[in-house]
């Protein structure tokens, strides 16, 4: 770009000669500078004037200057007397430039936060080299990305304020909906500082009732200027789709923390509904407030039982064997007693302080085999941290903003994947479409069983398998199969459908 002389030819450089507001003046003339790879510096700046002088004056003597100020009549900027060009000597020497400062990397990479907040700080900064050609600093980078949340999405501070208004339209607009708030009062002042809040939809709570009782819970972080973490609890429907259940956000993970949420979701989602099995890690907040004595979540009302990924995660850490880790996690998928136990064997051979250590642990906590049924085959917490990932951006967000993402991905949610209950009990179906297509497969493998041998009177057969190598045992009248999956997944297995069909033939 040339040096102009003169204001009609710096204004033809910037493209335009005035200007809707400060902001996009300031714009203009910092982005000229760093193309032309020299620096300038604000000797005054007031809502209707900005001054500007060569950042080299007092080095070089350089008299470039500028000076632009707010029409009255218009409402618009222009520079109203230019001093040019740079006499100075000014080489691109350094990989960063003094006014490629965060706020005009925030009014670059606006559009990119808007349409993703959390992306990372390295993809903003590959932008700005690309348009820019400077390699701003790391820091610089975040504080920009910060000055753009702000702007697309609102002060930080304002924003706890604006919650309580936004959150009670959203009760007034959603009947049914509830919000819990958890304040600290002041005696001498008249203010209350946030803690906690926690919510559910009205449609999480209708549609809880037409889902396996299994919920999955799990903490997130949040990373905006204040910290802060967002638990959430999610569902699983008979069509094996996920329905987020309920929210909040809390100061930390501590007991404290998780047992107010847990008490909530009781109150709010689960009610008096009984056996309902919790999965989760083993964080020590969660524990506390599980075991607690008349908790709602142990036996004979519900049922906890571990994440399986983070439990094997536990062990790993423990032991650092990763072909351990690997036996480990197959021993607590399986849902047959006997390969449990062979797999078992066979750690304990390897080290028996890892089998020492796994076996020290309730086994119906941690495997499929012996859960008795009441987690449906599910073995980690992936359904809350499924929708983690959805929530992704809202973690970078000011809180209100945070709070309507999580709103507008539910209303998406209830659009596009209603849960089925209600809808398949309408149409009189006996089985979800998911349940159909695995019997539809198992339907297809139970043909190539063999009978054994069969008691009629108590509805025992023997089948011996589709390869010829292992024997299950079905009991229809116990409702039981060895396979253990019948149990576990609470849907008929092919050693199950094979008997039904030789019952049905002999009789």
């Amino acid at each position: 770009m040339t040096q102009s002389t003169s204001k009609n030819d710096f204004t033809r450089e910037l493209g335009k000669d005035s200007f809707k507001d400060k902001e996009e003046l300031v714009r203009a003339i910092k982005i000229h500078s760093i193309r032309t790879h020299r620096q300038f510096e604000v000797i005054e700046s007031r809502p209707t004037i900005w001054t500007l002088r060569c950042k080299l004056y007092l080095q070089s003597g350089c008299k470039w200057k500028l000076h632009a100020s707010k029409r009255k009549r218009s409402g618009y900027f222009e520079i109203t007397t230019y001093t040019g060009p740079h006499t100075c000597l000014h080489y691109k020497l350094s990989q960063d430039h003094l006014n490629l400062d965060a706020s005009l990397i925030a009014m670059e990479t606006r559009h990119l936060i808007k349409e993703q907040p959390s992306i990372s700080i390295p993809a903003l900064r590959a932008e700005i080299v690309e348009k820019l050609g400077y390699t701003p600093s790391y820091k610089k980078v975040w504080v920009g990305k910060q000055k753009a949340i702000e702007h697309v999405f609102g002060n930080w501070e304002e924003s706890y304020v604006a919650l309580p208004k936004y959150l009670g339209a959203l009760q007034k607009f959603n009947p049914g909906t509830i919000v819990e708030w958890c304040v600290s009062r002041s005696n001498d002042v008249d203010e209350v500082e946030f803690r906690r809040v926690f919510w559910v939809f009205a449609p999480s709570i209708k549609g809880f009732h037409y889902c396996r009782p299994v919920i999955s819970i799990d903490g997130t972080h949040l990373y905006g200027k204040y910290k802060g973490k967002m638990l959430i609890a999610m569902g699983v429907d008979g069509n094996n789709q996920i329905l987020p259940l309920a929210f909040a956000i809390v100061e930390n993970e501590s007991y404290d923390t998780w047992d107010w949420f847990l008490s909530h979701v009781k109150n709010h989602v689960v009610k008096d509904r009984e056996g309902i099995c919790l999965i989760s890690d083993r964080h020590g907040g969660i524990l506390k407030a599980v075991n607690e004595h008349g908790s709602p979540w142990l036996e004979p009302r519900g049922f906890h039982r571990y994440c399986l990924r983070h439990f094997i995660n536990n062990f790993y850490d423990k032991f650092r064997n990763s072909e351990l880790k690997a036996l480990a996690y197959r021993a607590g998928s399986q849902n047959q007693i006997r390969k449990f136990n062979s797999i078992m064997e066979e750690i304990g051979k390897l080290n028996p302080c890892d089998r020492q250590w796994l076996e020290s642990h309730p086994l119906n906590r941690w495997t499929l085999a012996h859960d008795g049924g009441r987690r449906y085959g599910l073995l980690t917490t992936n359904l809350s941290e499924i929708f983690n990932s959805v929530l992704k951006g809202a973690r970078f967000l000011p809180i209100t903003a945070c709070v309507q993402l999580t709103f507008y991905r539910m209303v998406h949610y209830f659009e596009v994947r209603r849960p089925l209950g209600s809808s398949s009990q309408a149409h009189g179906d006996t089985h979800t479409p998911h349940v159909v297509v695995k019997q539809v497969a198992l339907m297809a493998k139970a043909s190539a069983h063999s009978l054994r041998s069969f008691n009629r009177e108590k509805c025992i057969f023997e089948l011996i398998t589709q390869r010829g190598r292992n024997v299950q045992v079905v009991n229809l009248e116990q409702k039981t199969c060895t396979c253990g999956k019948w149990e576990a997944f609470k849907y008929l297995c092919s050693h199950v459908l094979s008997a039904c069909a030789k019952l049905s033939l002999n009789s």
